[in-house]
């Protein structure tokens, strides 16, 4: 079977006619290059060229052979090209599960700068809970995650991408709705509307250890904030929420954000992937995730190491 390069020869020398030129086209000596022609030849019985000392001409063989030898070529570059964009991350899919708090500020900002560098990557994205991204990263149902505040596992990798402040939320109706920024000590005898503990424990952990930090225990209403939220019924309560600063920038209707004057702790997103996949495509994803936010994004934490969510 004739080999790519001795089509590449053919081709050169079909479309210039001429040994010579098209020597000096692929760089080449001219002997070499004949010698391969010949054994073109061989291979198909046939001759392939008419060549006389006035000129060069293809035979009917020929012409049959360049049609044909154009489309492997191109077909043969198309390949290798692909196995190229594969290689460097910038082909093929990524299954992403992302925090509810992302969806705001963070995924839209990944995605318009995954499209920017990586445009053949397709991003086939899925709210989870956190304590489901565990699970699906191991087993495979997933291949990357954004997620706050995350659960930890030996056999996955974590690399900080941003780091915000708390709010408090409350709605419009509540007593606090005019201030700008409260102690979080002054909302002691409100409800607070979290989530059950098992779908987040680190995260929830968290928020419920801010109140005890600023000197109360929460009252906590059964259900949860984002179901809420996503039903707009939280405008009709008047439980306080504490979120992530970025969840601010989309507030439903007769929502205030309250700024918190006594927490100075902050909150980390976090890019989440099993610490052995080798995929390219996965480690652009992450690369590009880590500048988009940087300089938030200064370095990755190993496998299974413990990840430093809140910073004074």
């Amino acid at each position: 079977m004739a080999e790519l390069r001795h089509l590449r020869y053919f081709v050169a020398v079909a479309e210039e006619l001429n040994f010579s030129r098209a020597a000096r086209r692929l760089r080449m000596a001219q002997p070499p290059l004949s010698v391969a022609i010949r054994q073109l030849e061989q291979e198909l019985g046939t001759k392939l060229f008419l060549r006389t000392s006035r000129e060069v001409r293809l035979t009917e063989a020929g012409q049959v052979l360049l049609d044909g030898a154009r489309r492997t070529l191109a077909t043969a570059e198309a390949a290798l090209e692909a196995a190229r964009r594969a290689g460097a991350g910038d082909a093929g899919a990524l299954r992403l599960a992302y925090s509810w708090s992302a969806r705001f500020e963070t995924l839209p900002a990944l995605g318009q700068a995954q499209r920017a560098r990586h445009p053949e990557v397709e991003l086939l994205a899925q709210e989870m809970w956190n304590a489901r991204v565990t699970d699906a990263l191991l087993f495979g149902a997933i291949d990357v995650a954004i997620a706050l505040c995350p659960e930890l596992a030996d056999d996955l990798a974590y690399a900080p991408i941003r780091s915000e402040p708390l709010l408090a939320l409350v709605a419009g109706r509540h007593a606090l709705a005019g201030e700008t920024s409260v102690p979080l000590a002054s909302l002691a005898d409100e409800e607070f509307l979290f989530f059950p503990r098992e779908l987040a424990p680190r995260l929830y952990d968290l928020l419920v250890g801010l109140c005890r930090q600023a000197g109360f225990e929460p009252k906590l209403r059964n259900g949860s904030f984002h179901t809420g939220w996503d039903m707009r019924l939280v405008t009709a309560t008047t439980v306080v929420a504490i979120a992530p600063a970025s969840v601010s920038r989309d507030l439903p209707e007769g929502f205030t954000a309250l700024d918190l004057s006594d927490v100075t702790d902050r909150i980390e997103t976090a890019v989440v992937w099993r610490a052995d996949d080798p995929s390219p495509t996965l480690r652009a994803f992450v690369a590009m995730a880590r500048d988009v936010f940087a300089p938030a994004a200064d370095a990755q934490l190993a496998p299974g190491s413990d990840l430093d969510v809140l910073r004074e």
